[in-house]
């Protein structure tokens, strides 16, 4: 399994015309477990975790699925076998693992955190006996304090009564003479003819364009080439071959749409998403993207890169 999958790497490797020095320097890689792999010698690698983190950061560099050579070439080999030069786990270790994931988490709180509970608890307790405490020493009224407030507020009412027959005498007096002033004969006035008024002019409205969408480039990073869509709903990707063969994969809002296509010059495939699209390209030499119409400025590289577009 392990020949079969350097095989591949190999193949893949002088297919893009890269050499092994190409790929040291890109995957930071040393040469010798480059070549290690690609002649199946596991034995010659670190060990097992770092041998599987080689072939993912291989693949990548050559635009292939890390963890799909995995699954079939490597752990659907290893059923029931350990890797050679890579030690197997510890039963008793993992045993004692187990055994501390089943500890009760009582065990798994501090003394000094039960003590600062038990102090929260009594402060708490202090301050409900203390509230009780007031409520119940507090002084009582005396009567005649009670019939001091009684008195005060029969005055009170005694001032707004007055105040308010005050002002409905007032308001009685004020009407009668307006009746009074309203009886009297009016003169009559002439009326004037309705003058025409010419309806406002109708205001004529413009429609609403639609903001043009903007493909802005991302700095390199984690291996990707990024750019943002501004102003767009959806994607709508197309993706044209302009000179020579290629070879990609792609997919859409997380779903493989399209795993190894290749097209001929002339030829082209387009892709519709709501939030992203990622590509692995063998090459930008003569390919062109196009996002709602707009270009993408591709990179000029020489190495099968990794192409996200997603919507900003």
């Amino acid at each position: 399994m392990h020949e079969q999958l350097g095989q591949i790497l190999r193949a893949r490797r002088e297919s893009l015309g890269l050499t092994v020095e190409d790929i040291e320097e890109r995957t930071k890689i040393r040469k010798r477990y480059i070549e290690a792999l690609e002649s199946g010698q596991w034995d010659v690698l670190p060990g097992r975790v770092y041998a599987r983190g080689f072939v993912r950061s291989y693949a990548e560099v050559l635009g292939l699925d890390g963890s799909e050579l995995l699954e079939k070439y490597v752990d659907g080999g290893d059923a029931g076998s350990a890797e050679p030069g890579v030690r197997a786990e510890s039963p008793a270790l993992t045993s004692e693992n187990r055994a501390a994931d089943r500890k009760p988490a009582a065990r798994m709180v501090e003394p000094r955190s039960l003590n600062e509970m038990e102090r929260t608890r009594s402060r708490a307790h202090e301050r409900h006996e203390r509230s009780r405490r007031e409520t119940y020493d507090r002084p009582v009224r005396s009567v005649g304090s009670w019939v001091g407030q009684g008195l005060l507020i029969v005055g009170a009412l005694v001032v707004v009564g007055g105040l308010y027959v005050l002002l409905h005498h007032h308001h009685g007096q004020a009407t009668h003479r307006t009746n009074t002033t309203t009886s009297s004969p009016q003169k009559t006035q002439a009326t004037k003819p309705a003058t025409h008024q010419t309806a406002p002019p109708k205001r004529t409205t413009q429609p609403i364009q639609k903001a043009q969408t903007v493909v802005v480039a991302l700095p390199y990073a984690n291996g990707m080439y990024t750019y943002k869509v501004l102003h767009a709903a959806s994607l709508q990707v197309v993706v044209t071959v302009n000179s020579g063969e290629l070879w990609f994969s792609a997919t859409a809002d997380g779903q493989a749409v399209a795993p190894n296509v290749i097209l001929n010059q002339g030829q082209s495939k387009s892709f519709s998403a709501q939030n992203n699209v990622t590509f692995h390209l063998g090459h930008v030499q003569g390919v062109s993207i196009t996002v709602d119409g707009q270009p993408v400025q591709l990179p000029n590289i020489t190495w099968a890169p990794v192409v996200v577009i997603e919507r900003g």
